[in-house]
């Protein structure tokens, strides 16, 4: 027990405050589900994003639809029609959670990126930020940007299809009620 800690320490050290190397798990159609490690993400097309607020950092990291592509997330010339009314649910490991349209992710979408960043002005990132950050290209504002990332899940948004797992959307109607549902 003590060996261990005192390696921890010694490990932490010699990262010099960057944050260790962990998995993200990727959630997609079909309860698809994928481990994505440290290796699978450098390994990963990669592109970079200047944010304009604070000290106008650039980011480095994994195109987020790429991750996404690699669960059966509809791309390109396929996310077109029904497709296009998913959603993107990034989670940080404080539980903090943004919430994107699918087709925000694709590139022949926007032109500027959303990248899972694992480095800030081509160092790693520190252990507050990482290992990995949302970095969403073209925000004026970090209000989106999740930091320490866990889990990245594509979900269906409710189509009014009564097999949809969605909840139903913000401008449905309630379902009326059963009479007597409040015991009066």
């Amino acid at each position: 027990m003590r060996f261990s800690l005192i390696g921890g320490l010694i490990a932490a050290l010699a990262l010099g405050g960057a944050a260790t190397a962990q998995s993200v798990i990727v959630r997609g159609p079909q309860d698809r589900v994928e481990t994505v490690s440290a290796a699978d993400i450098k390994a990963m097309h990669r592109a970079s994003v200047t944010i304009p607020y604070g000290d106008k950092a650039t980011f480095t990291g994994a195109v987020i639809g790429d991750l996404l592509a690699g669960v059966g997330a509809p791309s390109d010339v396929r996310l077109h029609g029904p497709p296009v009314n998913q959603i993107v649910i990034v989670t940080g490991q404080d539980g903090f959670t943004t919430v994107l349209s699918l087709a925000e992710t694709e590139k022949s979408f926007k032109t500027d990126p959303i990248i899972l960043a694992d480095q800030e002005n081509g160092k790693p990132l520190d252990a507050k930020q990482g290992p990995y950050r949302l970095v969403i290209g073209g925000e004026l504002k970090p209000a989106r940007s999740v930091y320490a990332v866990i889990e990245i899940e594509l979900r269906p948004v409710n189509t009014n299809d009564p097999t949809s797992k969605a909840a139903p959307s913000m401008g449905a109607p309630p379902a009326p009620e059963p009479a007597g549902a409040h015991g009066g």
